[in-house]
């Protein structure tokens, strides 16, 4: 899986190197240039009243600002506005920013303007704004034009270029001259009538001499919540080459970042996407100004095809409307996608989204042949031509199925679970990715999660499988079903649950949600998955965001089968690894809700400060020392800069090169990130193997590190702690975070494994054994899930394997599939023992393509 932190590729560098910005400062200037002139720090007073010949800017208030349906705006009042009667672009104002750029003066939203208030907010992310690897440490924001006395509005946000601290360990080594004594400024100007913003840099270089940047950076973060689109290609984040960057929410105001010379090489990794164009002559003892990029903004409609009409009118591009009605069965299909695709190479051109009424509207260049194309949620419905010349186009498309699935347990309680609709014949058509639709695993016609344990779900006409599950512990319900166009059909599933886990809950303590740069899903999503899925903890966390999940499981009425529990993901970007937090309570008033630092930086107060990245042993106490008393956790430890990594941890030597950066105090590594016991052997299992040979008591955490559903299931793998209840709601994070952090707990891929010795249990330390001993070990799997092989692990070493036959099962118990007891030998120091079980079939067809597992902690023996 591609971390977050891992986001700038060895390509990357490659083009970089060398071509940075070459001239180091000089002797400086005998007079020198004036710098960028502030203006009125509050602007016009009513800014969102512009009339159809204005544009405004002035400081927004906080009844002016529309809510954000995802709620992860990070706009506030006091920031800056410029608005026309068509379009708003906020800004925000000096000061510390939750963005990864930390010091205000970037975009922060867009809107559409209707009568005078700003409606339809995209779910924006971050634009960061460079002069080669450096930006504007702001240290104000003003208004240059306020519009009142016509023209354009301006708003400035000036101060001293400094790099983008969190990646500046990265860039530092590109580009040789820091430019950390330039004075810059950034403005932002909206003409009347216009739906773009020209952005500007200007320059007071003190140095005598002009320096030469070769390349200029560009770069958006944040792009899984709103989709890229590349004119000429389509939805993709591959930007090299692209003259425009299109950022889409079907149901909002979208945005188009045209920078002023296209992108040559480009980069996306983990929810960055970005690149270089050509760089510029910085002119010495002088003031400069530059034209660095447009900001479109679709104000005609919603979507894609609102803002691609913006960048076609700022252009100049002659387009030409089609209109129609989707229809089925003569009755109008809402919700559905006409996606207009060119006769001539198949090129991708726009899309637009069906009203409750049936009809869309959408534009293409007016000299371009097409046809459109309708799907459901992903699934191809239909398509007509629209010559030139045309401009009402009707699609009627086939009427689908309806399918009613409720899903109980056998005393009627219903029950949440995850509905499947499979295609046992395999033909069923897809769209391609540069459309854009939802992707889901092969062969699924459909996916839900019922939360109360009903669902609708509209299907093709076809015959199709239907599977209701619950996670690990619960037997499968499966019903092939025969449905007709308009036809209905109901399914009621039973689901017994089969594995016992008294006094456990299981958590899943690596969630990421659209709150993460490198994540596309919901809250509500990730928590409809996760319980859906048998998970009782899921634990949000989120890259450098303190939040929990608690006001979604209010929301869907979740209380009785989970229970929220908040975290971070501290990610020190390609330093020293990621480390999950817990538990950590979500301060609103905080930068980042109370997200710890690992970084010093300049502010703007300060603009003169260090960039400082912290040894991760300091952030680690730090981090102890805050009120939630939280543990650390090692996320993914091995891979790129993760921490193992980094501070060259040598299994063989329980050993490290850098013993200043060792922390001594952690307890818990992620040994299982949605992987398992027989892929990770030689691994992320042979460091944790090591480091408790070595006398350390660190215990396995198992997570999903889910940033999709789609391709990464929540739950997968989960721990299960013993906390003495089956109930969500009587569990505390300082509950959880002790019995995890003593070792109290398994964790499971599909197999859940218990392991005594004596009265002990995993986590436990048993004394007075003398040299031999019996550890009593029962393997518990629902039927559907596939295990085979039972492994005897004793002070790192494997000293028994065994084959798990079908006919170990407990017959008046079938999902006990293997109960006995193995002799282990004690050695006279001390050490410890711990138990695996697995299977070679991946756990179908729940969770495709992953294997099952089960593995206990250690029981540690004492002489």
């Amino acid at each position: 899986m591609v971390r977050a932190a891992a986001w700038l590729s060895s390509s990357f560098i490659l083009v970089l190197v060398g071509c940075g910005d070459d001239t180091p400062p000089d002797g400086g200037c005998p007079t020198a240039p004036a710098r960028p002139a502030l203006g009125d720090p509050t602007g016009h007073p009513q800014p969102l009243g512009s009339g159809p010949t204005e544009a405004r800017a002035g400081r927004v208030r906080a009844e002016d600002l529309p809510a954000v349906p995802s709620g992860m705006a990070t706009w506030a009042a006091g920031d800056f506005v410029l608005a026309n009667d068509r379009v708003a672009l906020v800004i925000e104002d000096v000061g510390d920013s939750d963005l990864y750029d930390p010091w205000g003066g970037r975009p922060v939203g867009v809107a559409t303007i209707v009568d005078g208030r700003m409606v339809a907010p995209a779910d924006f992310g971050e634009l960061f704004l460079f002069t080669a690897r450096m930006t504007v440490v702001t240290e104000e924001v003003s208004v240059i034009a306020d519009g009142s006395t016509g023209g354009p509005a301006i708003v400035r946000a000036t101060g001293r270029l400094r790099p983008v601290p969190f990646i500046d360990g990265l860039t530092a080594a590109l580009f040789s001259n820091p430019l950390d004594d330039v004075v810059a400024a950034i403005d932002y100007e909206l003409a009347p009538g216009a739906e773009h913003v020209d952005v500007r840099f200007r320059y007071a270089s003190p140095r005598a001499s002009a320096t030469e940047l070769a390349v200029t950076l560009h770069g958006l973060m944040y792009t899984k919540r709103m989709p890229s689109f590349v004119p000429g290609v389509g939805f993709s984040d591959d930007v090299s080459g692209a003259d425009a960057i299109v950022l889409v929410d079907d149901v909002a105001t979208s945005w188009a970042y045209l920078p002023a010379a296209p992108i040559g090489f480009g980069l996306a990794v983990s929810g960055f996407i970005g690149g270089t164009s050509t760089g510029f002559e910085l002119p010495g003892c002088a003031a400069s100004e530059r034209a660095h990029a447009q900001l479109a903004i679709g104000a005609s409609a919603p979507g894609l095809d609102g803002v691609l009409a913006a960048v076609a009118g700022l252009r100049g591009e002659a387009q030409r409307e089609l209109t129609g009605v989707v229809s089925a069965a003569g009755q109008p299909v809402a919700g559905a996608h006409v996606h207009a695709i060119a006769t001539s190479g198949d090129v991708y051109l726009s899309r637009a989204s069906t009203g409750a009424d049936g009809r869309y509207r959408l534009r293409v260049p007016a000299d371009v042949e097409a046809r459109v194309e309708v799907t459901s949620d992903g699934v191809p419905r239909g398509q007509a031509a629209a010559p030139i010349g045309a401009s009402t186009i009707d699609v009627a498309v086939p009427t689908l199925a309806r399918l009613h699935v409720s899903a109980a347990s056998p005393s009627g309680t219903p029950l949440p679970v995850r509905i499947q609709v499979l295609d046992p014949a395999g033909t069923t058509a897809t769209v391609p990715d540069h459309y854009g639709e939802p992707r889901r695993p092969r062969g699924r016609v459909a996916i839900a999660f019922a939360t109360d344990g009903e669902h609708d779900l509209e299907v093709p006409a076809g015959t199709w499988e239907v599977v209701v599950s619950r996670g690990y512990e619960y037997d499968l319900f499966r019903q092939t079903i025969t449905v007709g166009p308009g036809a209905s059909a109901t399914v009621d599933a039973t689901l017994d649950r089969v594995v016992a886990t008294p006094g456990q809950l299981c958590g899943d303590f690596h969630i990421h949600t659209a709150r993460s740069n490198d994540s596309a899903d919901s809250g509500l999503t990730k928590v409809a998955s996760a319980v859906a899925d048998g998970v009782e903890l899921p634990v949000r966390s989120e890259h450098e965001y303190v939040a929990d999940f608690g006001a979604e499981i209010a929301a869907l009425g979740l209380e009785p089968w989970a229970s929220g529990l908040g975290s971070i993901e501290l990610t020190s970007m390609e330093t020293w690894g990621h480390m999950g937090v817990f538990p950590l309570v979500p301060d609103p008033g905080a930068i980042n809700a109370g997200a710890p630092r690992w970084q010093r930086f300049p502010t703007a107060a300060e603009p003169d400060g260090e960039i400082v990245t912290m040894s991760p042993v300091d952030v680690f106490a730090a981090v102890r020392t805050r009120a939630e008393q939280p543990v650390v956790i090692v996320n993914h430890p091995r891979g790129g800069a993760n921490y193992f990594e980094y501070v060259g941890y040598d299994p063989a030597t329980d050993s490290v090169d850098l013993v200043a950066d060792w922390d001594t105090a952690f307890t818990l590594v992620e040994v299982f990130n949605d992987s398992d016991w027989a892929s990770n052997r030689d691994g992320n299992v042979r460091d944790w193997l090591a480091i408790l040979r070595g006398g350390r008591r660190v215990f396995a955490v198992g997570s999903s590190d889910s940033h999709g559903v789609a391709s990464s299931p929540v739950g997968y793998p989960r721990t299960c702690i013993d906390l003495g209840t089956d109930d969500p709601r009587a569990v505390t994070g300082p509950m959880v975070r002790d019995r995890l952090a003593a070792g109290h707990a398994v964790v499971s891929g599909g197999v859940y494994v218990d392991a005594r010795l004596g009265a002990a249990r995993p986590g436990d330390v048993v004394t007075g054994l003398g040299s031999s001993a019996s550890l009593d070990v029962e393997v518990r799997a629902a039927p559907w899930v596939d295990v085979d092989t039972l492994e005897l692990v004793v002070d790192g070493v494997v000293v028994d394997s065994l084959t798990i036959m079908p006919g170990d099962a407990d017959p008046q118990e079938p999902a006990l599939r293997w109960r006995g007891s193995l002799p282990i030998t004690v050695a006279p120091t001390g050490g410890f023992v711990l138990v695996a079980a697995f299977g070679d079939q991946a756990l179908e067809p729940v969770h495709p393509g992953r294997r099952p597992f089960g593995v206990t902690n250690p029981i540690f023996v004492a002489p």
